[in-house]
């Protein structure tokens, strides 16, 4: 009897194989804050909010394959009843943000959320990688290039229905900003919760909704479908907003 107790007690320390990083799930919550949400990655309110880390992966789910050479990054995510904001931050000892011809690659990252919070019906990206016809994307892709050339945004707005579909928006509503420094990228994407942009992803305080991320690193010449990114959706839960703020309305902040 000892023995299989014993064998059945080992059996459960050594449970099931563990899950590879690229499909680990996480949950990421968009904090809510009442205060201006500042475009600067060095900003205090940065500091009160955990990382949450999310591994990546070369890009092989569709040609051009490839990417690979950023390991994982970490997101933090807030929102103040009006807008919402999102600090990405990885390693790279190189800062890529010169487009000057051929064999010029830029660094970037984007993130991507479904327009539908209910679909993706499942994390797994499979073939809904970069969305598919029945289930557009909004992307949100950071340029190094745009960043360091001081345009009004170093962000660009884009849609997607699938791989080779990407396409840019007429209206731009997405911000940021970056710093490379000690070879680290933190990057800031902001937005108003809600546009009235039918192709823009619209986000409320109380939403559970998902989230994907990609990195591209321009020393190694990630391009398009070559970048490192993650497999699986990642859950992204709204804060609610306190009692007595409505959700479409800017809260009268501190000054």
């Amino acid at each position: 009897m000892w023995l299989l107790a014993f064998v059945a007690l080992f059996s459960l320390l050594l449970g099931a194989p563990a899950e590879p990083a690229s499909k680990s799930r996480t949950k990421i919550v968009v904090r809510y804050a009442r205060q201006e949400i500042p475009l600067d990655p060095a900003a205090n309110l940065w500091r009160k909010i955990p990382p949450v880390r999310i591994s990546l992966k070369p890009q092989d789910l569709t040609p051009p394959y490839g990417g690979g050479p950023i390991k994982a990054v970490t997101i933090r995510a807030i929102h103040n009843g009006r807008e919402v904001a999102f600090l990405l931050e990885w390693v790279d000892p190189t800062k890529d943000a010169t487009m000057d011809g051929l064999d010029s690659f830029r660094d970037a990252a984007a993130l991507m959320f479904p327009l539908d919070p209910k679909n993706p019906p499942e994390p797994l990206m499979g073939h809904r990688y970069m969305g598919e016809r029945s289930s557009l994307v909004n992307i949100w892709q950071f340029k190094a290039d745009w960043n360091e050339q001081g345009r009004s945004s170093p962000v660009e707005d884009l849609n997607a229905a699938g791989p080779g579909t990407l396409t840019t928006q007429d209206r731009q509503d997405v911000s940021g900003k970056g710093v490379h420094r000690s070879g680290r990228w933190k990057v800031i994407f902001l937005r108003s919760l809600r546009t009235d942009d039918e192709d823009d992803a619209q986000f409320w305080p109380g939403l559970e909704t998902w989230v994907n991320v990609a990195v591209w690193d321009g020393s190694h010449k990630d391009q398009a479908g070559e970048k490192s990114v993650s497999e699986v959706w990642h859950r992204l839960t709204f804060e609610a907003a306190p009692v007595g703020i409505s959700p479409h309305k800017a809260p009268d902040f501190p000054r």
